[in-house]
């Protein structure tokens, strides 16, 4: 058998050290690690708290998957009150079958006699920013509008096109959509009053508001 060479025994003591610092070390981290992954707290959002409010097209096919194609100046009134006092996060639509790109204004309106009042005013532009005929667009808002039980949502069309498939009059289902042309960007701002009369029709669209209850 070979004999070992001499080692400086304040050399091997380092080396041990460091093997033990090291060791050690990874133990801390892991423990850390495992620490960090166990105490980390639940989601803040309860999935079973959203809800779609709107015309529920889930197993629906559009009698015009184009969209409105002479609807300037519309203004659109869906007849889908929101159940509780809660927020609205967003907006969720069926992709309509053109790629032009067209712009709509949301509107939450608050029942009052005769009419509405204009509680939030939300912009969704563009679209087919990429070109899209086919599933479903979600917008989500950078800030979530508060909103009170009986709230209603509308949206408003400064063009002749918009984005939103729909069921016309000779062919609704729901036919809670209701409409009146002649407004401008001016009279949906919000803390303006919309009168109900002369509102027409009885449409079905194809977008929903995506809104969350308060929880516990």
């Amino acid at each position: 058998m070979g004999i070992l060479p001499p080692v400086n025994s304040l050399q091997a003591f380092r080396h041990i050290m460091k093997i033990k610092i090291f060791f050690l070390t990874a133990v801390i981290s892991i423990s850390l690690a495992c620490s960090t992954i166990t105490t980390a707290p639940p989601p803040q959002v309860k999935l079973d708290t959203l809800q779609l409010i709107g015309f529920d097209y889930s197993k629906q096919i559009p009698a015009h998957p184009e969209g409105d194609i002479t609807a300037a100046t519309h203004l659109f009134v869906h007849k889908y009150p929101i159940p509780n006092d809660g927020v609205v996060m967003g907006v969720t639509y069926l992709n309509d079958s053109d790629t032009e790109t067209e712009n709509i204004t949301i509107l939450i309106l608050r029942p009052i006699g005769g009419g509405w009042k204009v509680i939030h005013r939300a912009e969704l532009l563009g679209d087919d920013l990429p070109p899209v005929i086919t599933g479903t667009t979600t917008f989500s808002f950078e800030t979530s509008l508060t909103v009170k039980k009986g709230d209603m949502f509308a949206h408003w069309q400064p063009d002749e096109t918009g984005p939103i498939p729909l069921n016309l009059e000779s062919s609704p289902f729901d036919g809670l959509s209701f409409n009146k042309a002649g407004f401008s960007a001016d009279d949906i701002r919000e803390g303006e009053i919309i009168s109900s009369e002369n509102f027409s029709g009885g449409r079905d669209y194809f977008i929903n508001l995506i809104f969350e209850e308060p929880y516990d």
